[in-house]
């Protein structure tokens, strides 16, 4: 790898941290109360994959859009992480995590 790609890489690499803790430092500024209908949205569609066997390659939430089973379970996952987040009191995780499971939905949706 040429020296110029390598510098290249890691402007890149420091531009996506730099951009992760800003986020955190954001969230790290609200408290549960504040996920709302966010949560509610996120947690509507979760709740309407089924994946009932484990072979099952795709599901479909309510409102059309297709997931493949394991993207359902991590996203199921996700919002049992939040809930337990919010339990000990950490919101900034909370919202991260589910920051990260919109940013699933809104992929599939923009298909």
């Amino acid at each position: 790898m040429s020296i110029q790609k390598l510098s290249k890489n890691v402007v890149a690499s420091l531009t996506i941290g730099v951009g992760l803790l800003a986020s955190a430092q954001a969230f790290a500024d609200r408290d549960c109360s504040a996920l709302g209908t966010r949560l509610q949205t996120v947690q509507r569609i979760a709740d309407s994959l089924r994946p009932d066997k484990p072979g099952l390659a795709r599901v479909f939430a309510y409102d059309g859009t297709e997931y493949t089973a394991g993207q359902a379970l991590w996203m199921k996952g996700q919002l049992r992480e939040v809930a337990a987040a919010c339990a000990r009191g950490d919101p900034s995780e909370a919202f991260l995590r589910l920051d990260a499971v919109q940013q699933l939905i809104q992929a599939h949706q923009n298909l």
